[in-house]
């Protein structure tokens, strides 16, 4: 009983229909440093120290937030994210890249904020969620 149970634990939670329901995918930036934790409770385990003002990909529900940090899943308190964007659909006639800041200038269309369609980190270098700004290179 124990094994099914675990496995459709993880069936669910893979098929985002686990027990905090339903999530949309959105980014927030942390408003301090924060533990990313492996359960979402103050009392789960601590992964890691995220540092304040870190970008991140979150999909929320209720009071915390699931997310991954270097590499490691796992869950912030929805209190300490400022959120940066609402999740989008994934469709539309193409996907925009600008490969430098120069081409994103070139094209009249820096700086361009997160959520906006030519928007990458790769072009954020100072993380403030607007790349080609005159902070980024």
């Amino acid at each position: 009983m124990k094994t099914s149970i675990r496995a459709l634990t993880l069936v669910l939670g893979l098929s985002g229909l686990g027990l905090l329901g339903l999530a949309d995918a959105a980014t927030a930036t942390t408003t301090a440093n924060a533990n990313l934790r492996r359960l979402p409770s103050p009392q789960g385990q601590v992964l890691r120290v995220v540092p304040g003002n870190t970008l991140l990909t979150v999909a929320c529900t209720g009071d915390w937030c699931r997310t991954t940090y270097q590499g490691r899943g796992g869950y912030l308190a929805r209190s300490l994210l400022r959120p940066t964007s609402k999740s989008s659909a994934l469709t539309g006639t193409g996907t925009v890249y600008y490969a430098s800041c120069t081409a994103l200038r070139a094209a009249g269309a820096a700086p361009i904020r997160l959520g906006k369609p030519g928007y990458r980190t790769g072009l954020d270098s100072n993380r403030n969620s607007v790349a080609c700004d005159r902070g980024d290179r």
